[in-house]
């Protein structure tokens, strides 16, 4: 089940969306194994995710919140099944890390349950929880889901009254086109921010964008970056960057997908 930064972070985005949070327990039982979806079981399971909302959020949380169980086969069709249920609009899981690490074998956790779910797929990770939220670090490209990554950053600032820092990592030595494109890409997530005035943009040059998202990531409490394009070979790339930044960042990762739309700041995308 969810830890409660995932818990605390969902409230925030439902808050900002006027939804409410559905905490799901899943009781997976894979193939082979015997499937019992008796009512005493589930009654167990949804009487914990009750109390771990009421633990994590308390009494006063300004959203309305539910605890649920379901059983099934893999954790992708239970999440798919709660979400249908629910008509959700986003799902958000906790992930430790080591699972978003893709391998050129089988796709990683969030990627699979986002073949499961028609809503956005929001990832919470990271090695190094922060207790309060008062900076977002962005890294903006022209990624297929890189203007809901903005999005996100802008509801989570909203909720807690935090800075947002939008950061484009040009090559050292890079040309002028790619310096005109790395402004393009920051104006375009600057004019996505709306109304929303409490940001900077900054354009920064590195040997390696990975370490300096990783190195960044000291001077703020979160991060959120869009899920890798889909396709094995560029997921296995860039998601391993991805898994890189989740595991060596110094503040809580969030990463975000909108699994059947393309959400990208630009026209064009990387």
């Amino acid at each position: 089940m969810a830890t409660d930064r995932t818990v605390e972070f969902a409230a925030s985005i439902a808050d900002e969306w006027e939804g409410d949070v559905i905490l799901a327990n899943p009781v997976v039982r894979p193939s082979g194994t015997q499937f019992d979806g008796s009512d005493d079981l589930l009654d167990e399971h949804q009487k914990t995710a009750e109390r771990a909302l009421k633990t994590t959020l308390g009494p006063n949380t300004g959203v309305e919140t539910r605890g649920t169980a379901r059983v099934g086969r893999s954790l992708p069709s239970i999440v798919g099944e709660v979400s249908q249920d629910c008509s959700a609009g986003a799902v958000v899981i906790d992930d430790p890390g080591s699972a978003t690490r893709s391998n050129p074998l089988g796709r990683n956790v969030p990627a699979r349950l986002a073949c499961s779910v028609d809503c956005d797929v929001l990832t919470v990770g990271g090695s190094h929880a922060s207790k309060t939220i008062s900076s977002v670090l962005v890294p903006v490209s022209g990624g297929p889901h890189s203007g809901l990554a903005v999005d996100v950053a802008r509801y989570v600032a909203q909720a807690h009254g935090a800075w947002v820092e939008l950061l484009h990592v040009i090559e050292t030595g890079a040309d002028e086109r790619r310096r005109d494109d790395a402004e393009e890409y920051v104006s375009a997530a600057r004019d996505r921010l709306g109304e929303f005035d409490d940001f900077d943009t900054w354009v920064l040059e590195a040997d390696d964008a990975t370490d300096a998202i990783i190195e960044q990531s000291k001077y703020y409490d979160m991060t959120v970056m869009g899920a890798p394009q889909k396709g094995r070979l560029r997921e296995f790339v860039f998601g391993s960057t991805i898994g890189e930044v989740r595991s060596s960042a110094h503040n809580t990762v969030v990463t975000v997908e909108r699994p059947h739309e393309r959400d990208s700041l630009l026209g064009r995308w990387l």
